[in-house]
C-alpha cells in the first residue's frame, strides 16, 4: 500500500498516476469539473511534501484562464516540500491573510462552502469525531484564538443543509477530542504533529479552503 501511495493518487475509488489526473483535468473541458481532480492532487501533495505539484496545478489553471495559486520566487528556488520546514507555504499565508480581511459573514461563507465540497466530493467526514480535524484546520490556519467552546457555535453555523443528525456538532462531541491526540502532540499545530490521527482529512479540508479563498474570492 505504501508503494502504491508513492506513485499513485487516490480519487473516487481509483488509484491514478499524477499524469493521469492532470490529463483528466486538462481534458474535462470545464474548470469547475477540473477542480475535482486538482483538489485530489493538491491534497496528495500536502501529505507527501511535493511543492512542484502547485506549479503543475497552475498550468491547468492557466489552461482554463483561471488565476494561478501564488508562490514567491524564493519558495520555488529553495525546493522545499509543500509541507516541509515550518509547514506553512506562501500560498498558506496568502489564504490566511485574505481570510482575515474578510467580514464575519464572508468568512462563514467560505467555510460553509468548503464543508459542502468536503462532504460532497470526498468520503472522509463520516463520524462526528471528525469535527476534530475541522477544528484544528480552522484554528491552526485561520483563527488562532479559536477555542473549543467557540468552535461549537461555529460548527453549527458552517454545517451544510441536510447534514445527517449523526454528523452534527453537539457539545459532548468536543469532550472526546483530547483522546484523539497523543500527549507529545498536544498543543502543536496539526501539521507539526508526529501522529495526527486525522491527517488526511485535515490536509484535504485545508486544500479545499485554500482553493476556495484563492480562486473564488
Amino acid at each position: 500500500m505504501k508503494d502504491l501511495q508513492k506513485e499513485y493518487i487516490y480519487l473516487d475509488g481509483l488509484w491514478l498516476k499524477r499524469e493521469q489526473l492532470l490529463q483528466l483535468a486538462m481534458n474535462v473541458g470545464d474548470f469547475t469539473l477540473a477542480e475535482h481532480y486538482l483538489c485530489a492532487l493538491l491534497a496528495d501533495a500536502v501529505m507527501n511534501g511535493q511543492r512542484e505539484a502547485i506549479q503543475e496545478v497552475n498550468k491547468v489553471r492557466e489552461h482554463y484562464g483561471v488565476k494561478a495559486i501564488p508562490l514567491c520566487e524564493s519558495d520555488l528556488e529553495d525546493g522545499k516540500g509543500l509541507s516541509g520546514g515550518t509547514g506553512v507555504t506562501s500560498a498558506d499565508e496568502q489564504a490566511r491573510k485574505q481570510f482575515l480581511r474578510m467580514t464575519h459573514e464572508e468568512g462563514l461563507d467560505v467555510l460553509r462552502r468548503s464543508m459542502k465540497r468536503l462532504l460532497e466530493d470526498y468520503h472522509l467526514f463520516i463520524y462526528a469525531r471528525h469535527w476534530l480535524a475541522i477544528f484544528m484546520v480552522i484554528r491552526d490556519r485561520l483563527m488562532k484564538s479559536l477555542n473549543q467552546t467557540g468552535f461549537v457555535e461555529l460548527a453549527v453555523e458552517i454545517s451544510p443543509d441536510g447534514l445527517p443528525e449523526k454528523l452534527r456538532m453537539r457539545e459532548h462531541t468536543m469532550k472526546n477530542f483530547s483522546r484523539e491526540i497523543q500527549e507529545p502532540d498536544r498543543g502543536k499545530e496539526y501539521y507539526r504533529m508526529k501522529h495526527n490521527p486525522q491527517k488526511q482529512l485535515c490536509d484535504t479540508f485545508w486544500s479545499i479552503i485554500q482553493e476556495t479563498i484563492l480562486t473564488e474570492n
